[in-house]
């Protein structure tokens, strides 16, 4: 939040500029980032991290909490969208 206040305040208090100029500096700055495909987010709401974890058959990434919970709920330690165990490589 700090970083929007500053940006708002070097463009004289046109917020729709520095709102549009701090977006685009998220945009650019997460270019590439694919969502973890548990819970649909680039960033997770808790630990404000990107999908790190990656699956070595389907090669998709999660994050940790979201692969965490989907192993607790699942009662299994398999990819969720793949369905190999995690950790093995059928390739």
């Amino acid at each position: 939040m700090l970083t929007v206040t500053s940006i708002l305040q070097h463009q004289n208090g046109a917020v729709a500029e520095g709102l549009m100029l701090w977006r685009s500096n998220i945009d650019r700055e997460f270019k590439g980032v694919e969502p973890c495909p548990i819970c649909y987010l680039v960033i997770h709401g808790t630990n404000h991290q990107t999908p790190r974890l990656v699956c070595r058959q389907c090669s998709n990434k999660f994050h940790s909490a979201c692969l965490y919970k989907w192993f607790q709920s699942s009662s299994g330690s398999k990819c969720p969208l793949c369905q190999v165990p995690w950790g093995s490589n059928y390739r």
